[in-house]
């Protein structure tokens, strides 16, 4: 029995894979002796052992000083810890109370989002407006005689119009009501209304950001967040709802994310920026040598057991908010990470090490130069 035992030891170590690790090793060293080992027999061979070694080294650090550089510059090769969104509280809060009153950061407080109007609201009022200054066919005018910042905010009042605005039957594409009986338009028509009466600011920001009014003093200073803006920032959110203690949520399907902002940070673009604007930013931010603390909330809420409900063969339900369930925030602070300390570092020592190369090679020749003029003196 025992050596049956022994016997099936022996082949579970033969089994076992090891090819990865030697052969990996044995890539990087080839590599190294092929690389760094052929230049330093060329320079050794005509300039001796010692001054080939000091010559190889030196342009071994100054290549990885060029290269760690590079990866200084662009936060990639050998990089920190990335910038992270880092949870500070999760509030609750019902539009009579106020969503973020019982939040212990004091920015938090600033921002009051249960006063804040519609998305489809401020839709509706921008179509009137659009009405009244293009006529009643501007939803399918063109752009001839008007100037470049009247199409502007006629285009984008179209598209807003066409997401979030007022549904009715007339305005429905042929390929939507194929087929479909009155009813069934009319019962198409509610469904699309609905979902247009519940939009978030941050859906309508993404399709016309010229409609969000981000000087709202209901806002306290923060910076609304489009959905496209807002990703990682709603994914790290996510992630730390379903992770808490103090919900129960399940997954992302029980609940709805509905706007995001942040405030804080290095002062970015301004409205419009041109080519110029663009450059001056980047010189600026890199000038700054501080990072002010930016914050985020993303705010959500849950959604009804019935949306949650789909029956087989049919088109999952749009989910819909409990209007009963308070709006959950989730306040964030940027982690800005230390994604290029460690290139710099490693820039850093491999150039001291190039220059401390440098000042060897140097000290030397000034010694081989004073050596041959004592020679040629007693010569």
């Amino acid at each position: 029995m025992e050596m049956v035992e022994l016997i099936g030891v022996l082949d579970w170590i033969d089994g076992l894979e090891w090819d990865p690790h030697v052969r990996g090793f044995l890539a990087v060293f080839a590599g190294f002796c092929v690389w760094m080992g052929s230049i330093w027999i060329i320079v050794s061979s005509n300039s001796g052992v010692r001054l080939g070694t000091l010559l190889s080294l030196a342009g071994l650090f100054a290549w990885l000083t060029i290269m760690g550089s590079i990866w200084w510059l662009y936060g990639i090769g050998w990089a920190g810890d990335a910038p992270i969104w880092e949870e500070v509280e999760i509030v609750e809060g019902t539009d009579a109370e106020g969503h973020l009153t019982f939040a212990a950061l004091d920015e938090a407080n600033l921002l009051r989002t249960e006063s804040l109007p519609s998305p489809h609201e401020a839709v509706v009022a921008a179509a009137e407006a659009a009405e009244a200054e293009f006529g009643t066919d501007w939803r399918t005018m063109g752009s001839a005689g008007l100037s470049n910042d009247a199409v502007e905010r006629l285009v984008e009042i179209q598209i807003a119009d066409a997401e979030f605005g007022v549904v009715v039957a007339e305005r429905l594409t042929p390929d939507q009501v194929e087929g479909l009986s009155l009813a069934e338009i009319d019962a198409l028509v509610a469904a699309e209304q609905s979902r247009n009466e519940a939009a978030t600011w941050s859906e309508l920001a993404a399709v016309a950001p010229g409609l969000i009014d981000q000087d709202n003093a209901n806002l306290g200073g923060w910076t609304l967040l489009s959905t496209a803006e807002a990703g990682e920032a709603q994914a790290s959110a996510i992630a730390m709802l379903l992770e808490s203690d103090d919900f129960s949520f399940a997954d992302q399907s029980q609940f709805k994310l509905l706007d995001a902002y942040t405030i804080g940070g290095k002062e970015g673009l301004p409205e419009d920026p041109n080519v110029l604007d663009r450059v001056w930013t980047r010189i600026r931010q890199t000038a700054q040598i501080t990072h002010p603390t930016r914050y985020g909330v993303i705010q959500v809420q849950q959604v009804t057991e019935e949306s949650l409900t789909n029956l087989p063969g049919t088109a999952p339900q749009i989910p819909v908010v409990d209007e009963d369930e308070p709006i959950v925030s989730v306040v964030m602070v940027r982690n800005l990470g230390n994604l290029r300390q460690v290139p710099a570092f490693f820039t850093i020592g491999s150039l001291l090490i190039f220059l401390s190369l440098c000042y060897m090679l140097h000290e030397r020749d000034k010694l081989v130069m004073a050596r041959r003029a004592e020679f040629e003196k007693a010569a």
